[in-house]
């Protein structure tokens, strides 16, 4: 994708099951954003990024996938897809897929095959390990979900590797064959017309040496991101994955969520053969409320911290070159909405939501809005 085409970018993101229910089944669907695509259109947006809509038992709201090529039924199905694709198409609109590169669900047929059967093709698709002495776990590596990031396998005397919930193993990227496999994951929707990918959690495709310890406190369970995140190897599967993509389809768009990434670190995942741009949550700045009481520290309020913020905002718009392209978001499926974080509810609501918007989306790079920001939506109280 050229950078000036690049440029004009405004992304819309959807979270499908809240969204429009067409069905009245109390979960919102693939027709009802058919059903919205002239509102959609009309705000000015030029893409629909959403949250994925693949078969998933559900666990983690589809980001454990079952099967990347079938539709949940919750949301519809195939053919409400192409529907969908062909007339966003008509109104020139773009339809972009989130895609998670990083793990499938336990429920998916591969580690189906490689948990019942350990000569399977299958087992080199997860990561797998043998127990230390005493089932000692290999490491004390924690999961991102809590407890550490190894789970018993059900049939056989070893472990397996989950860095979300434990039914959601991590994949074996080392493995070519799945690199082949989840390339033509992508090609097969590349061929349904869909017009780019956000591909979650990229960053940890590349694991480090199991036997590495967190020393900070070996007898504790602890994040390791130095150790399943940002790893070199990341830049090269990435670049692979995408090269073979865009070949196929030039002008794909390809979003990429680099969570913890800095401009600097960014830069390494932005290219002609990478991302067009990047998600990364180091522009939210926030600090506690003093003047709020804390009883319990997760529960405390937070409020904006504005020098934080500016100072974050301003090297993400210096540090990346003119083709390089920010992000620019406040809020998406993983945080709370604008208004109920940094906004004010109540007879304030738009006096706060209008100035925190202008400060954002004024700003050099692609807006990413989170459905409902645009009419200053609040999150359920």
């Amino acid at each position: 994708m050229s950078d000036s085409i690049k440029s004009k970018e405004i992304i819309y993101q959807i979270y499908p099951k809240s969204f429009k229910d067409s069905s009245h089944s109390g979960i919102g669907d693939l027709r009802g954003v058919i059903e919205s695509l002239d509102y959609i259109k009309q705000i000015g947006v030029t893409t629909i990024w959403l949250n994925p809509i693949f078969l998933s038992p559900q666990i983690d709201n589809g980001y454990d996938v079952s099967d990347y090529e079938s539709i949940d039924p919750i949301f519809g199905s195939m053919r409400d897809v192409e529907v969908l694709i062909k007339q966003a198409h008509q109104r020139g609109l773009k339809i972009m897929f989130d895609l998670v590169l990083n793990h499938t669900s336990s429920k998916h047929p591969w580690f189906i095959s490689a948990t019942e059967d350990k000569n399977s093709l299958y087992r080199d698709f997860y990561l797998w390990e043998d127990l230390k002495e005493g089932n000692e776990l290999p490491n004390n590596w924690a999961s991102f979900f809590g407890g550490p990031v190894w789970e018993r396998e059900p049939y056989f005397n070893q472990v397996y590797f989950h860095l979300f919930d434990k039914e959601m193993p991590d994949l074996n990227w080392d493995n070519p064959k799945v690199r082949e496999a989840m390339l033509n994951v992508a090609l097969f929707w590349l061929e349904k017309g869909v017009d780019g990918f956000r591909l979650d959690a990229f960053i940890h495709m590349k694991k480090a040496d199991f036997s590495l310890i967190v020393k900070e406190d070996p007898e504790k369970t602890l994040i390791a991101e130095e150790y399943y995140a940002n790893l070199p190897e990341v830049s090269i599967y990435l670049e692979e994955f995408i090269e073979a993509l865009k070949k196929r389809k030039p002008s794909l768009f390809i979003l990429g969520e680099a969570a913890s990434a800095t401009p600097v670190l960014a830069k390494s995942y932005l290219g002609p053969n990478l991302c067009d741009a990047v998600i990364s949550f180091d522009h939210i700045q926030d600090k506690l409320d003093i003047n709020e009481e804390e009883l319990d520290l997760g529960l405390t309020k937070k409020v904006i911290d504005v020098k934080g913020i500016k100072g974050r905002l301003k090297a993400w718009q210096t540090e990346l070159d003119n083709d390089e392209l920010p992000s620019l978001y406040w809020n998406n499926h993983d945080m709370p909405r604008l208004v109920s974080r940094f906004g004010q509810t109540g007879k304030l609501r738009v006096k706060s939501i209008k100035p925190l918007s202008t400060g954002m989306y004024l700003l050099r790079g692609i807006p990413v809005i989170l459905y409902g920001e645009e009419i200053g939506m609040k999150k359920l109280e």
